[in-house]
């Protein structure tokens, strides 16, 4: 049980709070998750709710949405009869994953509009329909770069854990 957080981890855990909310997440969410990256063992929902100062309501419905996210994931701690939560060792991949479903989002919005206006011509819907083309092109690259990305990032990852697993 940690009783107090260091000054570098209360910094951390801010800070990540601000991060996540200035994604568009609740900040609550990115509390919780800096707060998890920062400590060695299993929190229970008391110690976070006590060491971010929130309710248990609170606490408890943001982890519940996390976990189903796969940001963090439940543990086994000292006491059988509490949830414990740890990040998830697949977090940063996850929330990559996240943030893809949100890229083929914009894709599918453009090209269900783009088809829709398809057949019209009018003058009007000149711009709306090149912006469309240039959001569908946009994301499709980007969701491209992902894909890639994600088998790129795989493999050093199994590079950092094997070459940390003989030293």
């Amino acid at each position: 049980m940690i009783h107090k957080l260091t000054s570098q981890q209360k910094l951390f855990v801010e800070e990540f709070g601000n991060l996540y909310a200035s994604y568009g997440f609740k900040r609550l969410n990115g509390l919780i998750i800096g707060l998890l990256l920062t400590t060695p063992e299993p929190m229970s929902l008391g110690e976070i709710c006590r060491l971010l100062n929130r309710s248990k309501g609170l606490i408890s419905e943001a982890t519940r949405r996390l976990n189903s996210l796969g940001f963090i994931k439940k543990s086994n701690g000292a006491d059988s009869r509490k949830d414990y939560y740890i990040a998830d060792s697949e977090i940063f991949i996850n929330v990559f994953h996240f943030n893809m479903g949100t890229v083929r989002k914009n894709i599918s919005l453009a090209e269900s509009f783009l088809h829709q206006l398809s057949s019209e011509r009018s003058p009007e819907l000149k711009r709306w329909k090149e912006n469309l083309a240039m959001m569908e092109i946009f994301y499709d690259h980007m969701n491209d770069f992902y894909k890639e990305f994600d088998t790129v990032w795989r493999k050093k990852k199994k590079t950092y854990y094997t070459k940390n697993a003989k030293g």
